[in-house]
């Protein structure tokens, strides 16, 4: 479980990607975020929550300026990922992707 304090960007924080093995939770404490699951995008506020199940597709934004700090627990798999995502070059992420069984959309 990690806490992730997110400055505002204009894109989605991640491209649209999807777990085959691995679950995700995100709890909103402060500002906004939207989520997206499959092709709906729910707007989540502080107290809100969505479950990401393995196989969904998804992502997620923040809305304005504000900070959104977020709770996310995340399986194992899915938090080394993140982790390594964070340490590689551009062009090595395809094949952290892959390692992790996850894939980018």
């Amino acid at each position: 479980m990690r806490r992730w304090d997110l400055q505002h960007y204009p894109f989605p924080q991640a491209p649209l990607h999807v777990h085959e093995g691995g679950d995700e939770a995100f709890v909103v404490l402060t500002g906004w975020l939207d989520v997206t699951l499959d092709s709906e995008v729910r707007r989540l506020g502080p107290g809100e929550f969505a479950l990401i199940e393995a196989g969904t597709p998804h992502t997620f934004a923040t809305v304005d300026d504000t900070l959104t700090s977020v709770l996310v627990a995340m399986t194992p798999d899915v938090d080394a990922l993140v982790r390594e995502l964070h340490q590689v070059p551009e062009d090595e992420r395809p094949l952290v992707w892959a390692r992790h069984n996850s894939r980018v959309m």
